[in-house]
């Protein structure tokens, strides 16, 4: 059999390709002027000449740069072996123009990148929290909605443009530079996961400004920032990671032009409460559909939730489906706090855990749950106590919308878990109780769970 000439999928694997067809009796295409031979697995160069099919194809392949040609060449199998044969460090502004093929961008990616790892986000408005305990059963909601692969061409360009801000310097950023790799990037941006930023070496704590780059992504729908520091090394000093005036403006200023952001994730960058309540109000005056709001690591406290919450009115944030304020130092009246705003939201998931709300802070969420069409509750490492026990047991009985509860890493002790068995069946909604390192036993913890597999 005589395959020289065809032209086989790019995606196909010699090993692949192995397992169906015995090489020995048959010629496989060529592949940069080089044919395979079952001869060790190497490589040999062919003594048959190329056809003139392909040195014309291989002519427009070698100068693409100048001349890019790929739509105009009528046969499909002829634009994928030009695809399958250019050269991947072509300048990315000719390359994002002409061609949307996903193996190539899948290539380059690879070739880039040495990894073919990408934030496992797909085209859906929903994305993934940071941390959450996600139950089997609580995936049967979304079971029929089938997730669309976001294209290689949005991948490659939406970490293109993550490398880009996080190597800026504040001294090399020239809005010209940024301008030109935004008109490449902008329109495959839904997504954006800033892990550091470059801080300045004059002692002024300021980053590279970001109203501008986030003003000019219309598609925006996650952004997850931080402003920490991972790359300073030996010119380390203290202030190099707060976040300075100068920056909060601007970042508030490009957040209330974020019209499109559903997701929005801040953390492990220290706040105060005045810069809280700067970005209270440019997210409500911006994010219409702002649908996650995540804030861990930020050390808040009570008085930065208080300016934040304050900023807010009776109809700020009504499409809220999500919180997330993970590590935050707010204690019973910052839980107090919150109760009284996010009774009136449509929220689906409240995270809490690690903050020392006590049993008395918990008591106080728990009292307006009811209000709420809440599904996941996250309370664990919150300093919780036996006393929370009867207030538990009434949200148990009384809730009908919970289906996952985090209490883990708190001391309830046994008692907690004796009341929690008499009560457990007045509730066939509640799929999963999160009770490691509570202070119960092994066997009660496999009975609650047991149990929970029935509802």
């Amino acid at each position: 059999m005589d395959f020289s000439y065809v032209e086989f999928p790019s995606t196909v694997d010699l090993n692949v390709l192995k397992a169906y067809v015995d090489l020995k009796k048959c010629k496989l295409p060529q592949i940069h002027g080089l044919s395979w031979q079952d001869a060790g697995g190497y490589q040999v160069l062919t003594n048959q000449p190329k056809s003139l099919r392909h040195l014309v194809l291989d002519s427009i392949a070698n100068n693409w740069n100048e001349t890019p040609i790929l739509e105009e060449v009528p046969r499909k199998e002829d634009r994928n072996y030009i695809v399958n044969n250019l050269d991947v460090n072509l300048p990315l502004k000719i390359l994002s123009s002409r061609i949307q093929d996903e193996f190539f961008w899948r290539k380059i990616y690879q070739h880039r990148w040495k990894t073919l790892y990408y934030k496992k986000y797909n085209n859906n408005a929903e994305q993934p929290h940071h941390h959450q305990h996600r139950h089997q059963a609580n995936t049967n909601e979304t079971k029929g909605k089938k997730a669309t692969r976001k294209p290689w061409i949005n991948i490659y360009m939406e970490r293109h443009l993550e490398e880009f801000i996080e190597n800026v310097t504040t001294t090399d950023y020239e809005q010209e530079n940024v301008q030109a790799t935004l008109d490449i990037c902008a329109t495959y941006i839904n997504q954006l996961e800033i892990n550091y930023l470059q801080t300045s070496m004059d002692g002024q704590h300021d980053h590279i400004p970001l109203d501008f780059i986030l003003s000019n992504l219309p598609e925006l729908h996650t952004l997850r920032l931080t402003y920490c520091t991972k790359t300073i090394g030996m010119n380390f000093y203290l202030g190099c990671n707060v976040l300075s005036q100068r920056d909060t403006l601007l970042l508030a200023r490009g957040l209330s032009r974020c019209h499109e952001l559903l997701y929005f994730c801040f953390h492990n960058t220290k706040l105060e409460p005045h810069q809280l309540r700067l970005f209270a109000h440019s997210l409500d005056k911006g994010c219409h559909h702002l649908n996650t709001l995540a804030l861990p690591h930020c050390a808040l406290g009570d008085e930065g939730i208080r300016q934040f919450l304050d900023a807010c009115h009776s109809e700020s944030f009504s499409t809220l489906k999500c919180l997330d304020l993970t590590n935050n130092k707010l204690s019973a009246e910052g839980a107090y706090i919150l109760s009284g705003v996010i009774k009136d939201l449509s929220l689906e998931e409240l995270i809490l855990r690690l903050n020392p709300i006590g049993s008395n802070g918990a008591t106080t969420i728990f009292s307006i749950l009811d209000c709420l069409p809440i599904k996941n509750l996250d309370i664990s490492g919150c300093l919780l106590t036996g006393s929370i026990t009867k207030s538990f047991m009434q949200l148990v009985v009384t809730n009908k919308s919970l289906i996952c509860i985090d209490v883990s890493n708190n001391v309830l002790g046994k008692d907690f878990g004796k009341h929690l068995m008499k009560v457990i069946g007045f509730n066939r909604k509640i799929m999963n109780i999160d009770l490691h390192n509570t202070g119960l036993t092994q066997e009660h913890r496999n009975q609650f769970k047991e149990f929970l597999r029935q509802n």
